[in-house]
């Protein structure tokens, strides 16, 4: 499994509180080694430390810490950002209107989805899946960006570059736990 930066900060903020017994079992799988969770370590700099204070966390410090020791970063290369650049310069089709302008892949989204293609191909995880829940209702400085759940509907089928059809091969899904707990924990 590989995570995006709002699974942890998901976890961390409990808001909305959904999903987050799911992550708290992936964690605790994590915990006793019999899962591991990949991250790119732009995840460092998504975090911010008023996202640690629904926790408890007073220092960032302590919180990476912890999560470099649980979890394992992937640096963002040369290769992932390469690959994360190319995936940006091929245009996008707004799946309602193929005639208008789509959205823009967005940088930390590519570099996201650049890793987890670089843990699949180059250093030989077969069995990974992109956990997210970017569904693109949000916006940033970039704009609105592509959506990572629904990334294939935004590249014409016909037309799609061999990067970001790699992506759409990717599974990318929010992190259900496979066998949720009958009686979840309150948040």
């Amino acid at each position: 499994m590989c995570w995006d930066s709002c699974v942890f900060i998901r976890y961390l903020t409990q808001s909305p509180p959904d999903c987050v017994s799911d992550i708290d079992q992936y964690i605790q799988d994590v915990q006793a080694n019999k899962r591991t969770v990949y991250f790119s370590s732009l995840v460092y700099t998504e975090i911010r430390p008023r996202f640690l204070r629904h926790r408890g966390i007073l220092s960032i410090q302590d919180f990476f810490a912890d999560l470099g020791a649980t979890f394992t970063a992937i640096d963002p290369n040369p290769n992932i950002l390469m690959m994360a650049g190319e995936m940006r310069d091929i245009d996008t089709a707004n799946p309602s209107d193929p005639n208008t302008k789509g959205r823009v892949l967005g940088t930390p989204d590519s570099i996201h989805l650049a890793t987890c293609l670089y843990l699949r191909d180059i250093l030989g995880v077969s069995d990974v899946v992109f956990h997210t829940f970017d569904d693109g209702k949000g916006s940033n400085w970039e704009g609105r960006c592509v959506p990572l759940l629904s990334f294939q509907n935004w590249y014409p089928n016909s037309s799609r570059p061999q990067v970001i059809q790699d992506v759409c091969n990717l599974p990318r899904r929010p992190p259900l736990y496979p066998q949720p707990l009958l009686f979840p924990t309150a948040p």
